[in-house]
């Protein structure tokens, strides 16, 4: 595994070098490991007001979980091959997870979800499966006397090994039928729950009624000549510097790229051709801020990559026909998502919080509340009085700040230090010696020298101000958007033996989601809704040497 990373970082970096080598690539792209991506999603029928949840599956060309990428995309496509949703999905060992809420603005028809890697572009290799979404709203159901009955078709991924009907998933026999509100309780067995590997539950309402045939696979979509690297660390973010005087060098400029959500921007060198990359491992933010750290700054114009790279072309979308019967029960499915819905500030998910936390800040730092202090009138009486050994100094015209350490070698106490204002770089120390010191929240001071891009820095001053908004007077920022990596979410799950619920309406048609299920369990717990019918308990995954499980279930809530 190591060995294979290490010749993509290899010959990845030659390329950059020359660029006349992504012709070559191109043609080669057969040596290299390949991905694939397999979905599992609870629904393919949804109303406008639905959420799609999903779990996403990456392997690589031995069939085995791909370490290689470390975000997955999802998109959802409309007949005009229109990209509606997009979202990044952070992996972790080839799996991930995230939900899509269907807009209530959408037309009924038939979309395609794909879901790709950045790396799978360079093949044209991209998942797809028909989503079909009926809006009950704004649009009159097309009708016709009777439904095409196509059953839904299994076949995934030749190259993918198909294991299904285990027949001891269950140690006993489980009841046919629950009561309303009922806890349900089903033990998996010890054989079952030794598997190691990537698995999701799916439990719902079964429909009463067939839906056009579903092909499940990884199709082949024709994209530009272009080399799409992997995103072996997170988000890749690809760019280049710009010159606008023929004298000024686009070559080895510092550049940094920060957002709100990070203490220390991350740095990057330009190559001879002005490109450069930074990865982020977990972007949860849209807003970048890249900034150019030169004294030619201004002749530089900073131009951001776009993260379209896949261009959708399908040509096939089936129609939809419903008969009376089928309308009556998408109607009615209809209210129950509109009470729901109406309760969601109740029942609603909840984010995980896994932002990174800045380990050099808690490891290194001393910080300052200043709120525990005395306030004084400017910033630079407040470093004089309340943080020891920092201060602004006059170098020439202008001011700078400079953090001493006792024990660093003489020539090192004459370097600047490096100041960061809400996670912005500000190279002109001045703007923050003007600042309103009311408006910092705390200080934090790191005293060891510091290799920042190709500058050296005695200490680092993180000042953090209570709105996180400090807008600093330099014109030569650019800002740009990407796509977030989608929140990590527990989702919620009615527990009728809370006594706080018994008065909230329960018209769930998803009594159970687990995107992670842990097999180690052996037990798969629920509570069935107010509503009745038909249910089916639906797992699926893969294990670690890459063998398909699927099981099914079904049972009646009376």
């Amino acid at each position: 595994m190591k060995k294979i990373i290490s010749i993509i970082f290899v010959f990845l970096t030659q390329f950059t070098e020359a660029q006349q080598q992504e012709g070559s690539f191109k043609k080669n792209i057969e040596k290299f490991p390949s991905e694939k991506i397999y979905l599992h999603n609870n629904n393919d029928f949804l109303l406008t007001g639905d959420r799609l949840l999903y779990s996403i599956h990456c392997f690589n060309n031995l069939n085995r979980y791909s370490f290689y990428s470390k975000v997955a995309y999802i998109e959802l496509i409309d007949k005009n091959n229109k990209s509606l949703v997009k979202q990044s999905i952070s992996l972790k060992n080839g799996h991930g997870n995230g939900d899509i809420f269907i807009n209530t603005n959408l037309e009924t028809g038939t979309y395609k979800l794909v879901s790709y890697t950045q790396w799978m572009l360079n093949r044209s290799n991209v998942f797809s499966k028909d989503i079909f979404i009926v809006n009950p709203f704004s649009n009159k159901l097309s009708t016709t006397d009777s439904i095409v009955d196509m059953n839904n078709s299994n076949k995934l991924s030749d190259s993918l090994i198909i294991r299904t009907n285990i027949d001891n998933l269950i140690t006993s026999s489980p009841k046919s039928s629950y009561s309303k509100r009922e806890k349900v309780s089903l033990k998996l067995t010890n054989e079952f729950s030794k598997l190691k590997g990537h698995f999701s539950v799916s439990i719902r309402k079964k429909l009463n009624f067939s839906l056009p045939k579903n092909n499940t696979n990884n199709i082949y979509i024709k994209q530009k000549e272009k080399l799409y690297l992997p995103e072996l660390r997170g988000t890749l973010i690809e760019g280049r510097l710009v010159s606008k005087s023929p004298n000024v060098s686009v070559s080895n400029i510092n550049i940094s790229l920060s957002h709100k959500n990070i203490n220390l921007p991350i740095s990057a060198l330009t190559n001879k051709e002005g490109k450069f990359y930074f990865n982020i491992n977990t972007p949860n933010t849209k807003n970048l801020l890249i900034q150019v750290h030169d004294k030619n700054k201004k002749h530089f114009k900073v131009i951001i990559d776009s993260k379209n790279h896949f261009k959708p072309n399908f040509d096939t979308f089936t129609n939809l026909y419903f008969n009376d019967s089928v309308i009556k029960t998408i109607q009615r499915r209809s209210i129950y998502s509109q009470i729901e819905n109406a309760f969601f500030s109740v029942k609603g998910n909840k984010i995980i919080n896994d932002l990174n936390k800045n380990t050099l800040l808690s490891n290194k730092g001393t910080t300052y509340l200043l709120d525990e202090y005395k306030r004084f009138k400017t910033v630079n009486e407040t470093f004089i009085e309340v943080i020891p050994n920092a201060g602004f100094n006059r170098n020439g015209k202008n001011h700078e700040l400079n953090i001493l350490d006792p024990e660093a070698y003489k020539d090192l106490k004459l370097l600047p230090s490096l100041v960061i204002i809400d996670g912005f770089i500000i190279d002109n120390h001045e703007d923050l010696m003007n600042f309103d010191p009311n408006k910092i929240k705390s200080i934090s001071i790191i005293k060891d020298k510091y290799l920042y891009g190709n500058a050296i820095y005695q200490g680092i001053a993180i000042v953090k101000t209570f709105k996180n908004n400090f807008n600093s007077q330099n014109t030569h920022t650019h800002l740009f958007q990407i796509e977030p990596i989608q929140h990590k979410k527990t989702y919620f799950f009615q527990d009728s033996i809370n006594s706080n619920n018994k008065r909230i309406p329960d018209f769930r048609t998803q009594l159970f989601w687990n995107p992670n299920f842990n097999l180690k369990n052996k037990e798969i717990i629920f509570f069935t809704s107010d509503i009745v019918g038909e249910y089916e308990v639906n797992l699926k995954g893969y294990t670690n040497t890459g063998n398909f499980v699927s099981y099914k279930h079904s049972f009646f809530v009376n």
